[in-house]
């Protein structure tokens, strides 16, 4: 990939953006160098591993190349790159929870005769989990349910609610912290068997 030029320093994000999706591997370059060390920051202040920084960063600007050609050349550049930085590590998040629940839940399912005794008591732990349903901040509660009980996707719980979808993905991503917090991860996969609540999904 060739070397930005000053003329290329020099230009504004919507020309750049209007000559990447030209293929324009210059113009491309020189927003990469413009966003790097921004996208960088803001990852390794929520991962704290500069190897999951690099790595979250690398592919949003691998996917942002990648939807050149279909992208608006009006396109607010940064605050684009800093949504998907965003959702990449949400997901990320996300995939990691259901990998840790899916992981318990095989290790319960082995290992009934130690884990289900008799002295679980099943309906008290799943008043635990409404009780700290109803302890959820009232707007954090609603979105969380609209979305694991419901199943609404994230902009159609921000369509229902008049809200936008970052502040649904705030809301879930609090609720999530909330009930990790009240449960431990055996707690947590009960709570799947004794409700059939997958909120992980």
């Amino acid at each position: 990939m060739s070397e930005p030029t000053d003329k290329y320093i020099a230009l504004p994000d919507e020309h750049l953006l209007r000559a990447m999706k030209q293929d324009d591997e210059s113009a491309f370059k020189t927003l990469y160098q413009r966003y790097i060390d921004v996208l960088y920051r803001a990852a390794y202040k929520r991962l704290g591993s500069r190897a999951a920084a690099d790595d979250a960063v690398q592919e949003v600007f691998v996917r942002f190349y990648e939807r050149r050609h279909v992208m608006d050349q009006r396109l607010p550049v940064k605050p684009y790159l800093l949504t998907s930085l965003k959702n990449r590590i949400l997901n990320d998040f996300r995939n990691r929870l259901i990998h840790e629940a899916h992981h318990e839940q095989i290790a319960a399912t082995q290992a009934t005769q130690h884990i289900l005794q008799p002295n679980i008591d099943g309906k008290a732990l799943e008043q635990r989990f409404r009780q700290t349903l109803t302890q959820m901040p009232e707007k954090c509660r609603e979105v969380f349910e609209l979305s694991r009980f419901e199943q609404l996707s994230n902009k159609g719980i921000a369509e229902r609610l008049g809200i936008s979808v970052n502040t649904v993905e705030k809301h879930i991503g609090k609720a999530l912290a909330i009930l990790r917090k009240e449960f431990n991860g055996q707690e947590l996969v009960l709570i799947i068997l004794y409700t059939g609540y997958n909120f992980f999904s």
